[in-house]
């Protein structure tokens, strides 16, 4: 039997109820940058701007593994909110066990929940594609990103 482990936070020390989540994750957005470099094996700090049409502001981070280069992250973050993960896309990484103890095998979603922050993760089995230009669209069109920029393999 598993137990269910009892929310880390709650929405006034995360800053955002449920609702407001969604209607971030919701919100129509553009790139900032025309063009990004994805990042080679090992980098975490590849980041890019984009903004929603009210100018709220959220970072898209990447990151490629050092060890396994088909190991991908890429997530949206609300910087206007004080960096609240709201989304992030987990590829060919490692099995992720949720709060109530369901494992998640293989590439998943994490997707914010009031409580639990990106803790909860449901599986993403449409996603077989080891391109991560590929894999970094289909977050930007789940998080709604409607102008995308370009995307340069890096050099290294």
């Amino acid at each position: 039997m598993t137990r269910r482990k009892e929310p880390t936070m709650t929405a006034r020390q995360y800053g955002l109820t449920q609702a407001e989540a969604d209607a971030l994750v919701m919100e129509i957005k553009n790139a900032v940058d025309d063009r990004v470099t994805l990042p080679s094996g090992g980098q975490q700090r590849t980041r890019f701007t984009v903004q929603a049409e009210d100018g709220e502001g959220f970072s898209i981070a990447l990151y490629r593994g050092a060890r396994n280069p088909a190991k991908q992250h890429v997530a949206a973050i609300a910087v206007d909110r004080g960096g609240i993960p709201l989304l992030r896309l987990c590829v060919n990484g490692t099995p992720h066990t949720n709060p109530d103890g369901t494992v998640i095998p293989g590439t998943h979603w994490h997707i914010y929940t009031e409580g639990y922050g990106d803790s909860y993760a449901t599986p993403a089995g449409d996603i077989t594609s080891p391109s991560f230009a590929e894999n970094t669209i289909r977050l930007l069109d789940r998080f709604h990103v409607i102008k995308k920029p370009d995307m340069q393999e890096s050099l290294l």
